[in-house]
């Protein structure tokens, strides 16, 4: 018989196997990567150009089209769109709210038509009564006088 090595260690392969990824190690066993240091950040600090304020053009007429930086539009007409875009917002919440009477009416609806509670109710006085005063079910007696 062949005699194995100590350090081999003997896997059968099976047929998922032969397209398996090896086992990954753990996280904790990994060899750390060192940090690079960002000096960029550092640069845009430093820089004293006002990007902010500054308006940019794109290159490619198309791409300026479909971003929509082909044209102007004027103060006043951008906030009166806002506006115009905020009150429709408010009108459309105002919309979803109900006004108090019609919340009323629909809250005591079920109850104004009940006639199902009232047959109910009349049951049950009626079983009150009688267990209360059985002798009412009493027919009365009424004897004729012989002639």
């Amino acid at each position: 018989m062949h005699e194995r090595p100590h350090n081999f260690s003997y896997k059968p392969i099976s047929s998922t196997g032969l397209f398996s990824t090896p086992p990954r190690q753990p996280r904790r066993l990994l060899k750390k990567r060192k940090r690079r240091q960002r000096v960029g950040r550092q640069i845009a600090a430093e820089d004293p150009f006002p990007w902010d304020t500054a308006e940019s053009r794109p290159l490619v007429a198309s791409v300026s089209k479909e971003a929509g930086e082909d044209y102007w539009i004027d103060e006043k007409d951008l906030e009166a769109e806002r506006m115009r875009q905020l009150a429709i917002k408010n009108r459309k919440a105002m919309e979803g709210e109900v006004s108090k009477e019609k919340l009323w009416s629909e809250v005591k609806a079920p109850y104004k038509q009940n006639w199902i509670g009232y047959f109910s109710v009349a049951i049950a006085t009626l079983s009150v009564i009688i267990i209360k005063f059985p002798e009412l079910l009493d027919t009365p007696q009424i004897q004729i006088p012989d002639l």
